[in-house]
């Protein structure tokens, strides 16, 4: 049995059939939009990682090509008739049945072409066979226009059953124009010519009655009038005798009486008998054609029930490339979001980032009202809906979360006055619901927990159901006002205290999430800002300054070592990467020494080559010289001289080769020398960690490509760099205070990567060179997509820098926005995985 998530009261509070329905507009067809709209969260793992795969495998042909999106009508109305024997069809009934079929197989080739990972062979996940036509046809009929769950399908395996159509919309269009009116076959054509040409005749016989200037002044008109689908006259009623024939209608004067002459009624009868011989043949061409079509509802069935699941897919990967959002990875536990972004609030959201550790169970988070801690709960608990609903997230990448059996939310005031409840009373009666429900693999979410009745009892009741929420195994995010159960954060293992942050200065929340520090409610800074009488704000404050607790103080002189950590940690950094340049700084000079060292070394050798070649021939012509007058041993003594000169020759070249040597050993070994502050251990092999460049990112060796060079993965980029470029990453940490505060602060020493990068008002040189940074700061932070707003101004620019982009090796596409996101003045950028 596939396991889904359904809990109706956690999903109206999450808005998630909001969600689900705007990402169902994406479907083409009636059949794949029922069936998103009944889908529901998978949680199971394995079906979901092959959803995702399906889905992938869309989104990479997408990046190449558009995918059709053909017309596809409703046909149940036909379909019905379809299973009926003996039943016949309409036109209309035809016709949509036709270009749905057509349709159904521009899609299906389309989809052929693309790279589908195999179906999952495991026989408990519905996916150890392909399904066949046969298969797919003999869901029973009570299930026509509902395709089988979503999770239990293989797009690959779908694809491969799917029959070809062709047939049917041969027959159909056998008798019908494109444009879905009946064609001119030989019967029908000979009848309507019949018709017409009766018609014809009618008319001209009914006209002369109007051209007799003796019958003239009994017509109230001239020009013939049709009454039951028969040509008659309109005659005055004070002259009806002149005009022999049947009385069809009198006026509702009296004053005009409508009769069809005896002439004209062999004629009108003829045109009747015609025109019941052409129904009698249209009549017929539609039941022999629906009888053909009939052969063919099998396959249409079958058809149905395959685009039930491939319209769907489609539709998810529409709603990714054109709300440009991301899909999730999937962890075991924990849970990052990045950059997230409520779906339902737009542009205007304010994103919010969520890095839950692994080994963190319980979260409460503090804050001031109106800070955002509602907004932070429904965002997660939807984003967790849409992942296992295999939907794209309005988020940045390396956004990740696990897979729950259940999304358990109790969110807002739960009061009813026709159910006589309480706001305490409506809350208690959602979370009995949920400690019945909640497990190890489910995540519950609790707004203002312990709110709605007396403070003491509420805090107890709080502190009893996170107890019981931890014992259970669940991932348990919970807001709340109450001081003690900030404190209930420090005390128990797999609990983090997380804050809304406040800023003091402006006396506003920035919407901002801290990791680690509780925050505080803030209550008279925010009443004061909506209106408050200041007397009445003065006057809370001296009863409180009375009867406060030291949590306030407590929770301060937290926020304030927190920020002096904050401000070490960048101290430590900027300390760090100016040691790091003056290493680097005097290591250049040395080798720079060295180098000189070298030239006047090579200098000298090359004196000393010319002096030698030189010393050669002079002595070479002495030898000659004292061979001719017979002077044996000046002879010898001269070649001894020449020999010295070549053995001292040598010695220097051989100084010089190790001079060279222990410069490009020293140039190599002062790149990735050890810092004084860090310990270092291995070696250089696949699957090290290390740190590259100059701000020390961190990367890992994927495999060696030559002497001194490897493949390095930095994020989800892989590149090319050399061991001088590598440092083998630290064995151990370096000493640490022992503050349990997570810092909220992004690391320095990196440069940041913008989603929109703003170049309006730079000059061309300038505004390359921010590209170049931001495509560097992308490629580090794993940002695979991003903006660049150049504006159209004078068409320098746009140009400029897509012919920068073409010649970018890290750029996989880019293209101009969609009009109402900027057009022309602004250039979408891809980069490659």
């Amino acid at each position: 049995m596939i396991s889904s998530i359904e809990h109706e009261h956690s999903f109206a509070l999450l808005d998630f059939e909001r969600i689900r329905a705007a990402a169902a507009d994406y479907c083409m067809s009636a059949e794949g939009r029922g069936t998103f709209l009944r889908s529901l969260p998978t949680a199971d793992v394995t079906l979901l990682a092959a959803r995702e795969s399906d889905l992938k495998a869309v989104l990479r042909k997408m990046e190449t090509e558009d995918l059709p999106a053909p017309p596809f009508p409703d046909i149940e109305s036909g379909f019905k008739k379809l299973r009926v024997e003996g039943a016949v069809l309409e036109i209309e009934d035809f016709y949509a049945i036709g270009t749905w079929a057509r349709s159904f197989d521009t899609i299906l080739k389309a989809l052929r072409s693309i790279d589908f990972p195999s179906a999952n062979p495991d026989p408990a996940h519905g996916l150890a066979s392909a399904p066949t036509s046969e298969r797919l046809a003999s869901i029973p009929e009570d299930a026509d226009t509902e395709a089988p769950p979503w999770e239990s399908m293989s797009a690959s395996a779908l694809i491969a059953a799917a029959p070809k159509l062709n047939d049917v919309y041969k027959i159909v269009f056998s008798i019908l124009e494109h444009d879905g009116q009946l064609k001119e076959l030989p019967e029908i054509r000979r009848l309507r010519q019949a018709i017409a040409k009766a018609n014809k005749e009618l008319l001209n016989l009914a006209s002369s009655y109007g051209a007799d200037p003796e019958l003239r002044p009994a017509l109230q008109s001239t020009e013939p009038a049709l009454r039951d689908g028969r040509t008659v006259l309109a005659v005055r009623a004070n002259f009806k005798g002149r005009v022999k024939g049947i009385v069809h209608e009198v006026s509702s004067t009296g004053q005009t009486i409508f009769i069809e002459p005896t002439a004209l009624v062999e004629k009108n009868n003829e045109i009747v008998q015609l025109s019941a011989r052409l129904a009698a043949e249209t009549a017929r061409i539609l039941k022999e054609t629906s009888q053909a079509l009939r052969a063919h509802s099998a396959e249409l069935a079958a058809s149905r029930r395959v685009l039930a699941f491939l319209d769907p897919l489609l539709a998810r990967a529409r709603q990714c490339r054109r709300e440009e959002t991301v899909l999730a990875e999937t962890c075991s536990s924990g849970l990052v979001l990045w950059r997230a972004r409520h779906p339902l609030l737009g542009k205007k959201a304010v994103p919010i980032d969520v890095a839950l550790p692994d080994e963190t169970r319980t979260l409460i988070v503090t804050g001031p009202n109106t800070g955002g801690k509602t907004v932070t709960l429904k965002t997660i608990g939807l984003f967790s809906l849409m992942h296992q609903l295999c939907l794209g997230l309005p988020a940045a990448p390396g956004t990740k979360l696990p897979v729950f059996d259940a999304v358990l939310a109790d969110i807002g005031d739960e009061q009813s006055i026709d159910q006589s409840l309480s706001t305490f009373s409506g809350h208690m009666g959602v979370i009995a619901d949920i400690v019945r429900r909640a497990g190890r693999r489910s995540l519950v979410l609790l707004d203002e927990l312990g709110a709605g009745t007396d403070p003491e009892e509420g805090c107890a009741i709080a502190m009893g159901l996170l107890d019981h929420f931890i014992e259970a195994g669940s991932l348990t995010i919970a807001t709340t006002h109450h001081g003690i159960l900030k404190n209930y954060g420090y005390t128990k293992p797999g609990c983090l205290n997380a804050c809304m942050e406040f800023d003091s200065t402006k006396l506003s929340p920035t919407y901002r999430i801290v990791m680690g520090v509780p925050g505080e409610s803030r209550a008279l800074e925010i009443a004061g800002q909506t209106g408050l009488d200041p007397r009445i704000v003065d006057r809370a404050r001296r009863y409180l300054d009375e009867e406060r607790s030291d949590v306030g103080e407590l929770i301060r002189s937290l926020s304030e070592k927190h920020r002096e950590l904050e401000k070490m940690e960048r101290e430590r950094a900027r300390r760090l990467k100016e040691a790091a340049e003056d290493q680097r700084k005097a290591d250049l000079a040395s080798l720079r020494i060295k180098q000189r060292e070298l030239e006047l070394r090579k200098k000298g050798v090359s004196s000393l080559e010319k002096l030698l070649s030189e010393s050669r021939k002079t002595l070479e012509n002495l030898v000659k010289e004292l061979r001719e007058s017979g002077s044996r041993a000046d002879a010898t003594a001269a070649r001894g001289f020449i020999v010295s000169l070549e053995e001292a020759t040598r010695n220097q070249e051989a100084e010089i080769a190790r001079i060279e040597g222990e410069i490009e050993e020293e140039s190599d070994d002062k790149a990735r020398r050890p810092r004084d502050e860090d310990r270092y251990q291995g070696t250089f092999e696949e699957g090290a960690p290390v740190l590259y460049g100059t701000g020390s990112a961190s990367a890992r060796l994927v495999r060696k490509i030559g002497k001194n060079r490897w493949i390095v993965e930095v994020g989800s980029l892989r590149l090319q760099a050399k061991e001088s470029e590598l440092r083998l990453a630290p064995s151990a940490p370096g000493p640490r205070m022992d503050v349990d505060i997570e810092l909220a602060s992004a690391g320095e020493g990196r440069p940041r990567a913008s989603f929109e990068l703003d170049l309006r008002g730079m000059r061309l040189v300038q505004a390359l060179e921010a590209v170049e940074k931001q495509i560097d700061a992308a490629s580090l932070s794993g940002l695979s997509l991003f903006s660049l707003i150049h504006g159209t101004g004078e068409g320098v620019l746009g140009p400029g820098i897509h012919s920068y982009l073409k010649s970018n090796p890290a750029v996989a596409e880019f293209h101009f926005a969609r009009p109402e996101e900027g057009g022309y003045g602004k250039t979408i950028v891809r980069l490659k995985a």
